[in-house]
């Protein structure tokens, strides 16, 4: 014999199992079957979890700041009478307006040649070349005005 075989005939009952009828009832009494009493169970729910919603992030258009604009570096006429040298060419040069007091772009070309005569007045100024001059002179409405003579 295999010890398979061996190990089933050894643990196998050496008498079938016995089986219980239940006795005999008088005549008109009728058997129910037996009902087990029905427990309700609570139903399951899941816990409820309360979840925030999500941050709204709202963008808003950068915001641009004008930068303020640099005020340029305005001379006097007494300040543009001691530092300016005149040479021949365009010239481009801020001056404090002396009746407005507000600086203004002054642009003005200087023709070669020997210089003779150069005056700053109270609101004008005058470049002397011999035969071509240049006048500059500032008006009360705050204008400038540029006049070149041959």
């Amino acid at each position: 014999m295999t010890p398979l075989v061996l190990s089933l005939a050894l643990t196998a009952p050496a008498h079938p199992p016995a089986v219980i009828l239940p006795a005999p009832l008088p005549p008109g009494v009728q058997r129910f079957p037996q009902v087990t009493p029905v427990v309700p169970l609570p139903v399951y729910r899941p816990p409820l979890v309360l979840v925030p919603p999500p941050p709204v992030i709202v963008q808003r258009p950068p915001v641009f700041v004008p930068q303020p604009q640099p005020v340029p570096q305005a001379l006097t006429l007494a300040e543009f009478s001691r530092f300016f040298t005149p040479a021949p060419g365009k010239h481009e040069v801020w001056i404090v307006h002396p009746v407005t007091q507000r600086p203004v772009l002054v642009c003005f070309v200087l023709p070669g040649g020997k210089l003779r005569d150069f005056e700053v007045d109270r609101r004008c100024i005058h470049f002397d070349f011999g035969r071509d001059e240049v006048d500059i002179d500032f008006r009360n409405d705050g204008t400038v005005r540029v006049r070149y003579r041959d």
